[in-house]
């Protein structure tokens, strides 16, 4: 009866363990749950914030590039894409020189036609400043957004030519060529598989039905033709 106590003991100071470990299991469960919907929050009232003081900002300074730069970012990180490319563009609209906006718009969802008409503006600046390094970078990064990685490769590899990167940038944008060039690679690589697949498909008969054809068909079930030989008639081969 002795050992049956000491066991018993035994038995309830472990479940006692247990169950002190598992009620702290769970209190440390819901402490961090509530302290991550606690930072969500701020950090969503925060985002919120920054919106609406980008915004006073624009709305006393309808004309500031900056200011709609910096409203576009906010929105962009709270996570409104659409609002936020409105408002770069509009920024780069205002100044196209403002390279960072570019860079901003390459980062959000935006869409084809807002990524065409930012690339069109720089375009068209590059012919006025040719050798500006931060608007080939600018260029590249919205080109490649677009699916065109070839085209944004050469940007960059242009302006290498005519010995315009500044020597303490040379390392990134040939690292930059290079990661475009491979990239570019890989695509081309994928097109021409796919059409290489659709080109062997198209030129193979389609296949026969067996199944239709074997249906049926054998020696013992084949009648006799109604019409002469040799008079409009084939005969079926084995």
């Amino acid at each position: 009866m002795h050992y049956s106590g000491e066991a018993d003991n035994s038995r309830n100071n472990l479940w006692g363990t247990v169950l002190r470990s598992s009620a702290l299991a769970f209190a440390s469960f819901l402490f961090l749950s509530s302290t991550s919907v606690r930072a969500q929050a701020q950090q969503s009232a925060s985002s919120q914030a920054s919106i609406e003081a980008a915004r006073q900002v624009v709305q006393q300074s309808p004309e500031n590039a900056k200011a709609r730069y910096d409203l576009g970012r906010a929105l962009r990180l709270s996570g409104k894409p659409q609002e936020a490319a409105s408002e770069l563009l509009e920024a780069t609209s205002m100044d196209p020189s403002l390279y960072v906006a570019y860079h901003e718009l390459s980062l959000t969802k935006a869409r084809p036609a807002q990524i065409d008409e930012a690339i069109e503006r720089l375009t068209m600046l590059k012919e006025q400043k040719p050798k500006d390094l931060m608007l080939r970078i600018a260029l590249s990064e919205l080109l490649e957004q677009s699916g065109k990685t070839y085209q944004a490769a050469r940007i960059l590899v242009d302006i290498v030519y005519q010995n315009a990167v500044p020597e303490k940038y040379v390392a990134r944008v040939n690292a930059r060529i290079h990661f475009l060039l491979s990239k570019a690679k890989d695509a081309h690589a994928s097109e021409k598989v796919a059409t290489d697949d659709a080109t062997e498909e198209d030129t193979l008969a389609p296949p026969l039905p067996e199944s239709s054809l074997r249906r049926n068909l054998s020696a013992s079930k084949i009648k006799e033709p109604k019409v002469m030989q040799g008079f409009g008639h084939a005969p079926l081969l084995p």
